[in-house]
């Protein structure tokens, strides 16, 4: 391979896509790697949702020349163009190269997973080709744009076992598809229903559920009968059942809480014997010493805090490995680390992934504060002070921008939210601030060598991946930072990876005689992540927060009535390309034949294995037959979401 500037890109392009909203691919990002000689770098890595405003960014390119347009803009903030590229891979009509995925390499497993897989084993090739990693790749399912065939051939789900670089894989399974169906069907994302599981006290009484599918990495779980019977059973539980059936409604909740918190306690049960039963058939198989093993894991089901930590109590890895970016939105990071590994035909490379700060920064601070806009709003301006910060931190909450965005869904210190965890109003300024329900708690952050003094564990959560319990003796002192359950999904902080505001804990601590601080993301509801520093002043004075740390400087603002605006700023890049007239155009003609919209919608959706057959769209018998074959679906299947 020749050295230079490698982009991996986790994106889909087609016009009826783009039209109808089908989420082909959700959580759309890039990767630019650079190569010199063995060493390989990750410079630079894009979440779209963080530049477009789409959370989860779903929405598929309209054409080739808008992703290139979309990409050239991201890769000139740093001097480069797509001219500049040695190869492109992970999108077809971008991609400059087919020889970068495993599609016929691994014909039982899916390429989607396979690059989840790697985004964690590869995370340090030093453990990759020193030491012994089992790896696991859990989510809701893969895509099948460039592996077309693993929906109806491959096995969803990967494993892999690396002794000194060499790797074996094979299939596993998720608990992934529960989660999803939850998410559907409850209308929360898995993280609030994760949440809400541990929240309430209300608890079946009774073994629920019947016996699991068989765990053979094709099953699909929107249907099972252990899921089904399980909502059916709790939905009809009634007040006269406490005591007998289940432990009785937990009057902080609703109802409808409740009977969620019981399911999801249930999911939660269901969703660890699946991965207990993947573990110990692979330690079983290939004799592994857990002792003398890292565990890797990667896929949307990594975010499952509990499981990961149960896994590393019950098995005693030596040390886990998972990338910030666990779910979809790390998928170009895993596809380019396997392109690597596959194209240099296996030798070794050297790649790390230290820390979390591979996101875009914004230096625009000097122009905004100089150009005027806020000046009404700004009532001074200085230096950043540690001391000064860490009693900014108890006065209230505070806005942090700082450096490079982390990657991954959760803030990691440097577009977060900081409030004092000693105090359970803190936890409900920033819920009320982030309007959501009382009961989320944050985050804490605390300085990594006194993870073990303040919560039941022996390794640390750099990537906040973990629950940990508080010790009973500390609990009382941070009410803000744990679950109702005296948990906490932790952040633990080392001084090399984010020394600025490592310094400004280690004052807090030294004010307090606490070693952490919460932390939330930067975000309004429904929102994705915030990305610039226009859009962290529009935050800060819609929410009457006083206190803003923007890239080493403290800013107080004053007049937050004065503020006109109701709304988040805009994002820099919009997935609108056509007027209303040109929309209208290109409909007709991708859909002569008016075919209505949820059949196209089931017919264009990779959940859905029904219809079979391919349709010409444009042919008006296929377009008949089309609409034939899903309504008989639509009536017969029993859908557990709506389409």
């Amino acid at each position: 391979m020749r050295d230079g500037y490698y982009l991996s890109a986790y994106l889909h392009i087609d016009p009826l896509d783009h039209m109808l909203g089908t989420i082909i691919r959700h959580d759309q990002n890039a990767s630019l790697f650079h190569k010199s000689g063995s060493e390989v770098r990750l410079v630079r890595m894009w979440e779209l949702e963080r530049v477009t405003g789409i959370k989860e960014h779903y929405v598929s390119f309209y054409s080739v020349e808008q992703a290139q347009e979309v990409l050239n803009k991201l890769l000139g903030a740093l001097g480069l163009s797509l001219d500049d590229m040695v190869e492109i891979w992970g999108t077809p009509g971008l991609q400059t190269t087919e020889d970068y995925h495993c599609a016929e390499l691994y014909s039982s497993l899916s390429y989607h997973s396979i690059s989840h897989l790697f985004s964690a084993m590869m995370m340090d090739s030093q453990v990759f080709y020193n030491g012994n990693i089992l790896g696991l790749a859990v989510d809701g399912g893969p895509d099948g744009i460039v592996d077309r065939r693993e929906r109806s051939e491959k096995c969803f789900f990967a494993g892999g076992y690396a002794r000194q670089g060499k790797l074996d894989l094979f299939a596993v399974e998720s608990p992934g598809m529960l989660w999803g169906w939850a998410k559907f069907y409850f209308k929360m994302r898995e993280g609030t229903l994760m949440a809400l599981a541990s929240a309430s006290t209300s608890t079946i009484l009774w073994e629920a559920g019947g016996t699991l599918p068989v765990l053979d990495g094709r099953h699909d779980i929107w249907e099972s009968a252990y899921i089904r019977d399980l909502v059916d059973q709790v939905n009809n539980l009634t007040d006269q059942d406490a005591g007998t059936l289940f432990s009785g409604f937990d009057p902080r909740f609703t109802e409808r809480e409740n009977k969620i918190s019981m399911i999801m306690k249930q999911v939660q049960q269901a969703s660890i014997k699946i991965m207990d039963t993947n573990i110990e058939r692979i330690l079983h198989d290939y004799k592994i010493d857990p002792g003398e093993t890292c565990l890797a894991m990667a896929g949307g089901y990594t975010l499952n805090c509990p499981t990961n930590s149960h896994l590393m109590r019950k098995y005693g890895f030596r040390s886990f490995m998972a990338p910030p970016c666990v779910g979809d939105s790390g998928l170009s990071l895993g596809m380019g680390l396997y392109a690597f590994h596959k194209k240099l035909q296996g030798g070794a490379f050297r790649f790390a992934l230290p820390h979390a700060y591979f996101g875009e920064p914004d230096t625009t601070l000097h122009s905004i504060l100089t150009g005027g806009e806020y000046a009404s709003f700004i009532r001074s301006t200085a230096p950043l002070d540690c001391s000064q910060a860490a009693r900014d931190i108890q006065e209230g909450p505070i806005v942090w921008f700082d450096g490079e965005a982390e990657i991954g869904p959760r803030a990691l210190g440097h577009r977060s939210l900081i409030a004092d965890p000693r105090h359970e109003s803190s936890k409900k300024r920033i819920n009320e601030i982030k309007e959501r329900q009382w009961w989320r708690p944050v985050a804490p952050i605390i300085l990594e060598e006194e993870t073990g003094l303040w919560f039941d564990t022996c390794y640390p959560s750099r990537f906040m991946l973990h629950t940990f319990q508080a010790r009973a003796e500390k609990a009382h002192l941070i009410p803000s930072v744990l679950h109702l359950d005296g948990s906490a999904r932790v952040q633990s902080l080392g001084r090399e990876e984010n020394p600025v505001l490592y310094r400004i804990l280690s004052e807090f601590y030294e004010q307090t005689g606490v070693p952490i601080v919460g932390n939330t993301s930067l975000n309004d509801r429904g929102e994705p992540i915030i990305h610039t520093v226009h859009e962290a002043f529009n935050f800060a004075l819609r929410k009457g927060l006083r206190i803003l740390y923007v890239n080493g400087i403290r800013i107080e603002l004053h007049n937050h009535q004065a503020y006109a605006v109701t709304a988040p700023h805009p994002r820099s890049i919009s997935m609108q390309i056509l007027d209303e007239e040109a929309r209208l155009d290109a409909w007709n003609r991708l859909n002569p034949c008016g075919i209505p919209q949820d059949v196209l919608y089931h017919y264009r959706d990779p959940n859905e294995s029904e219809p079979a057959g391919s349709f010409d769209l444009t042919n008006p018998q296929d377009a008949e037959r089309l609409c034939r074959e899903v309504r008989a679906v639509q009536r017969h299947k029993k859908l557990f979401r709506t389409i």
